[in-house]
């Protein structure tokens, strides 16, 4: 299946943009999840919001990537989702190498940050992060803090 993808501020949703992405994250967080949390936060506004779209437009996958000295004091992304018609096709790949490529491409030579949940971090390490902090419980998901290093050391 292919698909488009696409870079967004929030400022630049449209309404309909907007209902199919925060459709999308209840479906996944909330319902096939069972997190019961307040989805739509402050962070939506201070984000990029890429979109994965088929050829007719439906919105089938989707991330944010939030400004640094927001959520982190590193640029950070997370809301990473594909809907169920396209797992197991390579898409959250995909989502993960632009979230790394944007977010070096905006904020050159800084780390970034993810609050993962724990049964991923393999598939996170593949990208090159690895665990920072102890496991933790997010609205009954266990997480962990990953970090992937790009900044160069003073005086390398």
């Amino acid at each position: 299946m292919e698909i488009n993808w696409s870079w967004q501020q929030f400022s630049d949703i449209s309404g309909e943009e907007m209902h199919a992405m925060l459709a999308l994250r209840q479906d996944v967080f909330v319902v096939e999840q069972r997190c019961l949390y307040l989805d739509p936060d402050q962070l939506d506004k201070q984000s990029w919001h890429l979109f994965g779209r088929t050829k007719d437009q439906k919105l089938v996958a989707y991330a944010r990537l939030n400004f640094p000295n927001t959520r982190y004091p590193e640029p950070s992304f997370g809301r990473v989702l594909t809907s169920k018609a396209i797992r197991g096709m390579g898409a959250g790949k995909k989502i993960v190498e632009a979230c790394i490529q944007k977010s070096l491409q905006e904020y050159p030579n800084s780390d970034v940050r993810i609050s993962a949940q724990a049964h991923l971090t393999k598939f996170y390490a593949e990208f090159g992060f690895t665990k920072i902090g102890d496991p933790y419980d997010d609205h009954g998901i266990e997480h962990i803090g990953m970090i992937l290093r790009v900044s160069k050391p003073m005086g390398d």
